[in-house]
């Protein structure tokens, strides 16, 4: 890793924390830099890609869209902190908090989506036991028939709900195409 001189304690997450090749100059092999298809593209329009000027900004981004770094390259970094010293330290900082603030959102969203699941087992639960309730008093009082179908229904309704979401979310998710059979001729007399 390189020393960028940073004499003050380093944060968890630092400029140097990202190990990147630094760039060379203009004169590194071409096809190092930019790809072939790249290449033919930019000389169909028209564009030199052996212009220092060129190669230096398609570097800067083949560099920036090469990977998901949360912060840009070293070498971004440092023309960054020439132009003004505390903005790294600044980007640093915007990027921890960025994330921190990710992390949350999804804790929320994971701790709510089983709270949802939670109460949706209970509420299950609850008709599950007042139908069964239904069916005794019903089994005692009244039509033992009758007294059967409301348990079943009460047991296997939600069970029967899910089965049928599945089966209908099964049915909206597109599938592939199947290839066509192929055509059997008739044997030539």
């Amino acid at each position: 890793m390189s020393d960028t001189g940073d004499k003050n304690d380093t944060p968890p997450l630092t400029a140097n924390a990202v190990t990147r090749p630094e760039p060379e100059s203009p004169s590194k092999n071409q096809s190092e830099i930019i790809p072939p298809g790249l290449d033919s593209a930019l000389r169909a329009s028209g564009i030199d890609p052996k212009d220092p000027t060129v190669t230096r900004a398609l570097e800067i981004s083949l560099m920036m869209f090469s990977g998901s770094l949360p912060l840009a390259p070293p070498p971004i970094l440092k023309e960054y902190q020439s132009i003004k010293p505390e903005i790294v330290d600044k980007l640093i900082e915007w990027t921890e908090t960025q994330a921190a603030h990710r992390r949350d959102l999804e804790r929320t969203r994971t701790e709510r989506s089983e709270n949802r699941f939670d109460r949706g087992q209970k509420i299950a639960a609850a008709v599950a036991l007042g139908g069964l309730i239904l069916a005794a008093a019903e089994g005692v009082f009244g039509n033992p028939w009758v007294a059967a179908v409301i348990a079943i229904v009460a047991i296997g309704g939600p069970t029967a709900a899910i089965i049928m979401a599945r089966n209908m979310r099964a049915q909206q998710t597109p599938k592939p195409p199947t290839p066509p059979a192929p055509l059997t001729h008739p044997p030539a007399q």
